[in-house]
């Protein structure tokens, strides 16, 4: 089958690239690295008897799970030739800042036999890690053909995921049974693995190292922020982060709802993709919002809602909210986003019914209430006005969520030990 995986490949490489180069030079996007797509990545600069660890995040998500492992490996072994690829502006943004000790950051070549040999014939890996998904298979077979150790950490399968690989009969089994190991964040993770054909020796429960890389914002910052906002002490906040397109209508219905109780009440509204920043301003006239850019506050600006149009902020902005949503869990498919950013900061966490990547985490949250699940608009109404009415309790939240996050912290250096022992033989 991976014969004709490469065939086909080289044929659509032919395809694929002057499409993409005419795409990419008419929209302006993805001009960054645009090379790199073709396995035009940079030769390596260092000493080439040094050893390569080629890390595959796809996004800022994993960017974000990779780096403190990475910045452990980096600690112990200075001398090893770190090369970071993603697939996203976000990620390659993210890599610049969270992993500048990377020797290379890279677009990753797309999966077409030509684009991969020359990408691997340039980076020359002595151990290749995928974060959470991002299994390429013709990468993956030219990789076990020249024996080089394949790792996976933080892997996850969707129920979606799993029932279409379960459609392609022995394809998945033999796919993720080349990884010498695949890590995962659970049982269920790898329950899910188990189901589809791979050997139990390959799996290990390793756990979620984003929960290593959470900071909590410290009092003079948090109180820095609200004041760079133009968010008076006065004012309750509420943060409704990576929301999608669907989520935002019901998002400002339901603000719109809150403020006849809480007439101090402001919002901050930071969709997942900057490109709908345009789209969320004419429907915030339509509903006749008042709104501020966060790139136009000044201090005196007061604002009523403010529309994140930056990359980056979100994590520290979730320090100074009262309460959080947490989008693409509203409307189906969805998926969901990852709840932990406001938890570290003591703040609770409500999300839509669509949770999919993240169904174990939020059941466990819900049952310890540190997070609450809402189906729509007149549930996340009750539940925002009751956790907006009780401001006294975010002492004892903030403390049991602290202890949630610290009991399940350690991933990082497992991970990062497993990497250093394959990259000894």
């Amino acid at each position: 089958m991976m014969i004709l995986y490469h065939l086909l490949s080289t044929v659509l490489a032919f395809l694929i690239a002057p499409v993409f180069l005419v795409f990419s030079l008419a929209t302006n996007s993805k001009r960054r690295g645009l090379v790199h797509h073709f396995g035009l990545v940079p030769a390596p600069e260092c000493a080439t008897d040094k050893k390569t660890l080629w890390l595959f995040a796809l996004s800022l998500g994993e960017v974000t799970a990779a780096a403190p492992v990475l910045k452990i490996i980096h600690e112990k072994n200075p001398g090893l030739r770190l090369v970071v690829s993603v697939t996203t502006d976000s990620g390659y943004d993210g890599a610049w800042q969270k992993i500048p000790f990377a020797d290379q950051i890279i677009f990753h070549p797309f999966d077409c036999l030509p684009f991969t040999l020359i990408a691997l014939n340039r980076i020359r890996p002595d151990c290749f890690v995928v974060t959470d998904t991002g299994f390429w298979p013709g990468l993956l077979d030219l990789l076990t053909r020249r024996n080089t150790p394949k790792l996976l950490f933080n892997g996850r399968l969707s129920k979606r995921s799993r029932t279409r690989y379960q459609r392609l009969g022995n394809f998945p089994k033999n796919l993720f049974n080349r990884f010498q190991t695949l890590g995962t964040k659970s049982e269920d993770e790898k329950t899910a693995f188990k189901s589809l054909g791979v050997d139990a020796s390959r799996l290990q429960v390793i756990g979620d190292p984003k929960f290593d890389a959470l900071v909590k914002v410290q009092d003079d910052e948090r109180k820095n922020i609200r004041a760079q906002l133009g968010i008076v002490d006065e004012n309750l906040v509420w943060v409704a982060g990576s929301t999608h397109k669907g989520e935002e209508e019901i998002v400002l219905g339901v603000y719109q709802n809150l403020t006849r109780k809480f007439t101090d009440l402001v919002l901050i509204l930071a969709p997942r993709r900057l490109e709908r920043i345009s789209a969320l301003e004419a429907l915030l006239r339509s509903r006749n919002i008042s709104f501020t850019r966060r790139t136009a506050i000044t201090k005196a600006s007061n604002p009523q809602v403010i529309l994140l149009d930056t990359m980056g902020e979100l994590d520290k902005l979730y320090s100074i909210a009262n309460v959080a949503f947490v989008g693409n869990s509203l409307l189906p498919p969805g998926g969901g986003h990852s709840l932990m950013e406001p938890l570290v900061q003591g703040v609770p966490v409500a999300h839509g019914p669509h949770v999919e990547n993240f169904q174990q985490m939020a059941a466990e949250l819900q049952q310890k209430e540190l997070a609450f699940q809402v189906t729509g608009a007149d549930e996340m109404t009750t539940v925002l006005t009751s956790l907006l009415e009780k401001p006294d309790n975010a002492t004892v939240f903030t403390d049991q969520a602290s202890t949630w996050i610290n009991s399940r912290k350690g991933a990082s250096r497992r991970m990062a030990e497993l990497i250093l022992e394959v990259l000894k033989d």
